[in-house]
Formats: structure tokens, sequence, C-alpha cells
């Protein structure tokens, strides 16, 4: 019985340590950062063709990111984990419902970029978007935290959900089109944060000589 409580503490140990490289962090800020990118090619004229294009190409280029750093920077300093069944579902499920918030949530972007004076009244800028938004960030962000103990992804989906209000407030409150910082400032958070927990763990977990 000793033996299995401790094989489970060093694998919750091992699953929470995949997370300490910061790489996760990053990789949602630049999701979020496409984004911002996204609405200033719309301020600057870009069509909405070219929003799309590049929108995706920078999400796969976020992916890349993820990819690359797991496999350059965290697998030579730590190794290859594998985990028991139970963490590989979770992971699965949280990955796909990752996904399709993310998908949602650029709808909701798209959508709101496209909208034209006649639109549905039901669909209401002023309350729709901002509560789809956020409604789908924080459940899915909150369930992915619980279920991956991973904290900081309440913090993540907060700066998620924070972004459409406030481009509607700074619109709302300035008349100007500030639809970049809106995305933008949250995504740096985001990526600031995930730059800072890379840091720490490039200095705890040096590379090891190959002798070594």
């Amino acid at each position: 019985m000793s033996q299995n409580i401790n094989l489970k503490e060093l694998e919750r140990k091992a699953w929470t340590s995949y997370f300490q490289d910061g790489l996760w962090d990053i990789y949602l800020g630049l999701l979020l950062l496409a984004m911002a990118v996204s609405a200033l090619l719309s301020d600057v004229g870009f069509s909405e063709s070219w929003q799309m294009t590049l929108l995706i190409g920078l999400e796969v280029l976020a992916m890349l990111v993820l990819w690359v750093g797991k496999k350059l920077i965290t697998v030579p300093r730590m190794g290859r984990v594998k985990f028991g069944p139970k963490r590989k579902a979770k992971l699965s499920w949280v990955m796909v419902i990752l996904f399709i918030s993310v998908l949602v949530g650029a709808g909701v972007f798209v959508a709101g970029l496209a909208m034209r004076p006649d639109r549905p009244g039901w669909l209401n800028a002023t309350f729709f978007l901002p509560a789809a938004w956020v409604v789908n960030t924080i459940v899915v962000f909150s369930l992915g935290a619980y279920f991956l103990d991973f904290n900081r992804l309440y913090l993540i989906g907060v700066m998620y959900a924070l972004a459409v209000p406030l481009d509607i407030l700074f619109r709302q409150l300035t008349d100007i089109d500030l639809s970049f910082l809106a995305y933008g400032v949250p995504a740096m958070v985001i990526l600031i944060v995930g730059l800072v927990m890379l840091a720490r763990f490039l200095r705890d977990y040096p590379l090891l000589p190959e002798e070594a």
C-alpha cells in the first residue's frame, strides 16, 4: 500500500513538473497575441481572408513553439515521462476541450470584427459577444486547471476572459478602436508569466554535459 502511495505521489510530482517550464503559458499567450495581431490587421484595412490566414498561421506557429520547446528544452533536462492511463485520458480530453474553446473563442472574435449594422437584435455586441466569450473561457480554462492540476490556467482564463469586455469598454470610453490593446495586454501578461517560468526552469534544471 505504501509503495502504491509513493508511486502515485511521484507520478503527481512528475505531472505538475510537466508545466513548470512555462511553455504552455507561452503557447496560450501566443494564441491570444495572434488575435491581437488579427485585430490590428483589421484596423489597418486587411481583408477578412487575410486576417483569417494570418490568424491560423500564427496559431500554427504557437503550436510549433510548444512542440519544439518541449522537444529541445524540456525533454533533454527532465527526460520523457510515461504517465498512467488516467493521466493520459485527462490530458487528451483537456486538449480537446482547449482546442474547441480556442475555435469558439476565435469564432466569437471574428464575428465581432465582421458584424454589420443589420445584425439580428439578439446578437448585440454590447452583451452577447462579451457574455459568450467570458463564459466560454472561464468555464473551459477552469475545468482545464482543475483536471490538470495546472493552477496558472485560472489566471490565463481570466486574462482571456478580459479581452472582449476590454475591447468593448475601450470603444465606449474613447470612441477609438483599441482592439489590439484589449487582446494584446492580457496576451503579454500571459507571455511574461510564461517567460519568467521558462527562465526559472532553465536556472533550476541546467542542461548537463553529455558525458554526465
